[in-house]
């Protein structure tokens, strides 16, 4: 029988990761082209609370465009920390959301074609207008409403999708942290480099080297 020092706990209470990106933007099927979590605590009363995900929608699919009228180089996998320096105009609250359920009237909306135009991020002129349509996307979702996640539910993106949970090593400061199981994907012809971290951090009960609060 396995003895107490033996066990390793999974959890580990990390603080806010700040806004960033995790892949590689010209090369998204690098490495680890998606990751995802499984909800497991109940919502904050404030979706928007430090430890919620949040999201700048869209810019995914507009990233190497943005980076290329910008100038600026592109991330090129692990973290990159969006930062006021670079990136003022990414990090305006206006393009996120917080990461919810998808409502009924959006369904609603895709079982009779009714849903809005693309948007025209990835097209957009120049780095302004890149953001304007960003903009435009996050207020369409917003206005949408869509309910917060619940226990069980699964979200997945894809790693050029800027995300946060929160300042900075900031914690929710709530009665409970916030619980998630994070899930991170690899193609079939896997990325030798990041499995080798995989199996020596599944060895040791680190987190991996990338994690802005990796201990």
């Amino acid at each position: 029988m396995a003895s107490s020092a033996e066990h390793r706990s999974i959890f580990k209470l990390q603080g806010g990761t700040g806004k960033h990106v995790d892949g590689d933007v010209l090369d998204p099927l690098q490495c680890r082209p998606f990751q995802a979590l499984v909800q497991l605590s109940p919502p904050p009363r404030d979706p928007g609370a430090q430890g919620s995900l949040k999201v700048l929608p869209g810019f995914h699919a507009a990233s190497a465009h943005f980076f290329e009228v910008s100038g600026l180089p592109p991330p090129a996998g692990g973290f990159t920390p969006l930062t006021e320096h670079d990136h003022p105009d990414l990090i305006d609250e206006e393009l996120w959301t917080p990461v919810a359920r998808l409502p009924a009237r959006w369904r609603d909306k895709h079982s009779r074609g009714e849903l809005p135009a693309p948007s025209a991020a990835p097209s957009a002129r120049g780095r302004a207008g890149v953001v304007k349509a960003l903009r435009g996307l996050a207020a369409e979702l917003r206005a949408l409403e869509g309910a917060p996640l619940q226990p069980g539910d699964y979200v997945i993106w894809d790693t050029r999708l800027p995300h946060t949970t929160g300042d900075p090593d900031a914690l929710c400061g709530h009665e409970r942290p916030r619980q998630v199981f994070y899930c991170a994907y690899t193609l079939a012809a896997e990325c030798v480099a990041l499995s080798a971290e995989q199996r020596s951090c599944r060895a040791t009960g680190l987190h991996t080297s990338w994690a802005p609060t990796a201990q």
